[in-house]
């Protein structure tokens, strides 16, 4: 179940990754962050109201706020990163690290995966780095080469997305779905605070409202979804799953953008597959 899951959060966040890149095109990036954020508090409010789950205790709240923290600084730095250099080089960086952060904290804290799930992991971890190298987000304006300092914000990016889910993962399994709803009313204000700031408007463009709600749908569900999976299995195996997200990105912009799929990213998708056999092994 935990297997199915962990796809499951590849499949749906990078739906969300896709329609998130779409909106972020036509609307301040911000401005779509805030406004996802929004959404998925609200439907995390509807979601706990049905659950009926009792609140846990303090310290799985304080986890999952400082989950939701940590996650908006990485969304902060990635954009940060994409506005300086190259989305070839920033998107693979970041979802690696994502990766490895939660398989290096379960490896440590006595987790063995098995031998083959081991080689599965190398393999994914290769193919998200083939996949996402070529994934079809927005270019920089500026063609540069990358420089260190781009290259330390995708890791600094992709550290941050892996402590909140290792902080996220950590918050108990009796604690329900509330760890979430702490991580969300922690970022979304300071989305929304952050925007204010800078003097713009929380405003999307009529033709893509719909398209920023389902975003705060799929980033929530996605959320739920490894939450789940990493109170049935190993956080090792769990977060390489989640990381695959890119393949279905690209997938996505081949079915509905028309896309081509690159050579290096028909090898990425083979060589995720095999990752994900040996894994659920």
């Amino acid at each position: 179940m935990a297997v199915i899951f962990g796809l499951g959060v590849a499949l749906v966040y990078g739906a969300a990754d896709f329609l998130g890149g779409r909106t972020s095109r036509d609307n301040r990036p911000t401005a779509v962050i805030a406004v996802s954020q929004l959404t998925s508090l609200v439907l995390l409010v509807l979601l706990l109201l049905v659950d009926g789950s009792p609140v846990p205790g303090a310290g799985s709240l304080v986890l999952g706020a400082a989950s939701g923290v940590t996650g908006l600084a990485g969304v902060v730095l990635l954009y940060r990163g994409l506005a300086r250099g190259a989305m070839g080089v920033i998107a693979p960086i970041t979802a690696v690290g994502a990766a490895v952060v939660p398989v290096g904290y379960g490896l440590v804290t006595g987790e063995r995966p098995s031998g083959l799930s081991l080689v599965g992991i190398a393999l994914a971890l290769v193919a998200v780095v083939l996949i996402a190298s070529a994934a079809p987000h927005e270019a920089s304006p500026h063609d540069h080469r990358v420089d260190r300092r781009e290259v330390g914000l995708a890791t600094a990016s992709g550290v941050a997305f892996g402590i909140a889910l290792v902080l996220l993962a950590a918050s108990g399994e009796g604690s329900g779905f509330w760890p979430l709803l702490a991580a969300r009313s922690a970022s979304a204000p300071i989305a929304v605070a952050a925007l204010l700031l800078v003097g713009a408007r929380i405003e999307i463009a009529p033709g893509s409202r719909l398209a920023v709600l389902a975003t705060g749908f799929l980033d929530v569900t996605a959320i739920a979804l490894y939450l789940l999976a990493t109170r049935r299995g190993l956080i090792s195996l769990v977060a390489v799953l989640g990381s695959l997200y890119p393949a279905t990105t690209v997938l996505l912009a081949r079915v509905v953008l028309g896309e081509r799929l690159v050579r290096v990213q028909v090898v990425g998708l083979v060589l995720a597959l095999a990752g994900v056999l040996l894994i659920a092994r």
